[in-house]
């Protein structure tokens, strides 16, 4: 059997990342984007789906008899109708964890810009360049703060939060969890009140969910130290963005770090963008995901889920090294 794989959204994947021959007899076709109108079109006659971001849902997997198994490069699986395609016998596989790292050390770079200012001051000096700043023989512009010995509280318990603690500890920091679920307790896990009102960075590495949305809204943050900083490489919605945006407005935060939105991509018209001039804010287009390492691995992972999906089916077509 030759297999007719699609790559719905190779925008997923940066350039410079190689995407690696698949090992069996195989039609290759690759579109840049999908709409939901186009999906059914492309993917007749396919037997794999390969999707970064793409949703398939009943309405469309019903009109693919002939769809396989569907590869998801990413973590979660919630842009596909899992118990439709298990009904139907569709395999999806999915890349747990590959971005751990590359997460993990982008909300700690970002921690690091709102109590470092190092790239405030850079552009300060291209200001002093460009004869709009005077110069001077000391720069006291953006208040310096150090990290160690300060508490870093992290929403979540997962392997990304797990890392970020590992590189708030080598900093020199002391760290507390709140597993929002409860299901954890003990030494490091305190309630969300305590969490809020001592740490000196509040990190969010959490997933959305209805149990979590708002999680941290205008009275949890009325809790936090004034000069306390919000890093959010969660999910949008964690943090109500209303409630931060006044919050930051207000003068009530030490400063917030968002790579992350409730509506994603942001359109011009978002609020959020009020406060974009702010000295002690940084908005990211959820990015923090996206190192070459990462997507390599994560491009890589998905392949592979592909393959042994194909060798797993015993498919005479399995040979090693063909061309697509």
């Amino acid at each position: 059997m030759k297999h007719r794989v699609v790559f719905l959204d190779d925008e997923g994947i940066g350039p410079g990342v190689v995407i690696p021959d698949l090992p069996f007899e195989h039609e290759w076709v690759s579109y840049h984007y999908t709409q939901p109108e186009q999906l059914v079109e492309r993917l007749k006659g396919a037997t794999v789906a390969l999707t970064c971001s793409v949703p398939l849902r009943e309405e469309h997997l019903s009109q693919l008899p002939d769809l396989q198994m569907i590869s998801l490069a990413l973590t979660g699986t919630d842009i596909v109708d899992v118990d439709y395609c298990q009904a139907r016998g569709i395999k999806v596989g999915n890349v747990p964890g590959y971005a751990t790292n590359t997460v993990a050390e982008h909300s700690v770079a970002m921690m690091f810009e709102l109590f470092r200012r190092a790239s405030s001051y850079h552009r300060l000096m291209q200001q002093v360049h460009a004869g709009t700043h005077e110069p001077k023989n000391i720069y006291f512009d953006f208040p310096i703060r150090d990290l160690r010995g300060r508490l870093l509280g992290i929403v979540g318990n997962g392997p990304i939060a797990k890392r970020v603690a590992e590189l708030g500890k080598a900093i020199g920091m002391k760290v507390s969890f709140h597993d929002r679920g409860g299901r954890y307790s003990g030494p490091g896990f305190v309630s969300l009140d305590e969490l809020l009102r001592n740490s000196d960075v509040l990190m969010i590495n959490c997933p959305l969910t209805e149990e979590t949305r708002d999680l941290v809204g205008a009275a949890q943050l009325a809790q936090m130290k004034p000069d306390a900083v919000i890093v959010n490489t969660g999910r949008g919605g964690v943090v109500n963005e209303a409630a931060l945006i006044d919050a930051m407005e207000r003068g009530q935060l030490g400063g917030a770090a968002v790579d992350v939105l409730e509506q994603e991509p942001a359109q011009p018209d978002n609020p959020i963008f009020r406060l974009i001039d702010h000295p002690n804010f940084i908005l990211n287009p959820h990015v923090a995901w996206s190192s070459q390492d990462a997507m390599q691995g994560l491009i890589n992972q998905a392949l592979g889920n592909i393959a042994q999906f194909v060798n797993s089916t015993h498919s005479p077509a399995l040979r090693s090294g063909a061309a697509r």
